[in-house]
């Protein structure tokens, strides 16, 4: 993984108020950016990002730098697990739930309960059915992957979140895929070597994939110390061997850590 060139949790809005600043996310300054830019794409002001990033001057930033994202709410919008995040459907004639679940890429399972019913239960036409949400859908995949690879969950998560902000879609400057931000030459390492079958990083759960097992590999090669394994993930053994901890890569750590216990 290369370092500082990771897209954060861009899309994490923050509040501006009188309260107290907490931080809440991770933000990397891609090209053309500003401070101003910045602080109005996040909701909160350019004063606030220059306090909590301790910028005296806000016309200078630089090209990777972390930022800290404020927010004067308690908590994550959104990283909560149990935030409500549903789509209504409304059942059609010959559907069941198992069908309306592979149509809407939702684990069956998650679907059911969802709704409080079986999954083998029967669906009656006209009625409608609660479908999990983006972000719902997201923490079911995040949890069933990382227990499948022996990872601790809450860490997953958490990494995720402030990686892409758990999005498909995020692609960083440098060119790192979706959920777990892999960078592709990576991504071709882990098929290779980690892998028991190719993996696409264009696809959500082989992204989560992706990332699980390179995390799990960080965490097997540092002894389990999840520190060493976020930091490795964020800059690269071989950056942090001849250049030491980044200032950005310290604050990264401290986010992600900050985000687990929120759960």
């Amino acid at each position: 993984m290369s370092s500082r060139s990771r897209l954060a949790a861009a899309a994490l809005g923050a509040t501006a108020a009188a309260a107290p600043t907490v931080a809440v996310a991770g933000y990397i300054v891609r090209p053309g950016d500003t401070l101003s830019a910045i602080a109005a794409r996040h909701g909160t002001t350019v004063s606030a990002l220059a306090a909590a990033n301790q910028i005296g001057d806000p016309d200078r930033i630089r090209i990777g730098q972390l930022l800290t994202i404020p927010d004067t709410a308690a908590g994550l919008p959104g990283y909560t697990v149990g935030t409500p995040d549903v789509e209504p459907y409304t059942v059609q004639r010959g559907d069941h739930l198992a069908a309306i679940a592979r149509r809407f890429g939702v684990d069956l399972v998650t679907l059911a309960r969802t709704n409080g019913m079986a999954v083998q239960a029967p669906l009656r036409y006209g009625t409608s059915v609660k479908i999990p949400g983006r972000l719902p859908r997201m923490n079911a995949l995040l949890t069933r992957i990382a227990g499948q690879q022996g990872v601790d969950a809450r860490l997953v998560r958490a990494l995720a979140w402030m990686e892409s902000g758990w999005q498909q879609n995020a692609v960083s400057p440098t060119g790192a895929i979706g959920i777990m931000q892999v960078e592709p030459y990576t991504g071709d390492w882990i098929s290779r070597y980690l892998s028991p079958r190719p993996l696409d990083l264009n696809v959500a759960e082989d992204n989560v994939i992706a990332g699980c097992m390179l995390l799990r590999h960080l965490l097997s090669i540092h002894g389990g110390d999840a520190q060493a394994a976020l930091a490795a993930y964020y800059q690269g053994d071989a950056s942090i061997a001849r250049h030491g901890l980044y200032s950005d890569t310290l604050r990264y750590r401290s986010v992600i850590t900050s985000l687990m216990r929120q759960e």
